[in-house]
């Protein structure tokens, strides 16, 4: 007993894309390869990586400079000598006053 009739598969016509004639908008040699975004912004990252830490190490530094400043213990040659700076720089500060006349 017949069912109905038998369905058959038309062929389909083919691509019905249309080509891209306007091209690409760079295209890249072998002697000028364009990099990724991706190596752009890892290059941006690891230069402020760098700066900050280099900011960071510098500034622990100056911090424990002051901190162990005066608890150095000096020799009596470079207290003496420590000294005699000290003087001197108390005796130029006082001799650039100007006169009031």
């Amino acid at each position: 007993m017949a069912q109905g009739k038998i369905k058959v598969k038309t062929k389909s016509i083919g691509n019905t894309k249309k080509p891209n004639k306007k091209g690409s908008a760079f295209i890249s040699r072998k002697r000028a390869p364009v990099p990724s975004k991706k190596h752009k912004f890892e290059e941006a990252y690891k230069l402020k990586h760098v700066i900050s830490k280099t900011v960071n190490q510098k500034n622990e530094d100056g911090i424990r400079k002051l901190v162990y400043e005066g608890q150095r213990n000096l020799s009596q040659a470079q207290q003496a000598v420590k000294e005699h700076h000290k003087k001197q720089g108390e005796t130029q500060k006082a001799g650039t006053s100007t006169p009031s006349s």
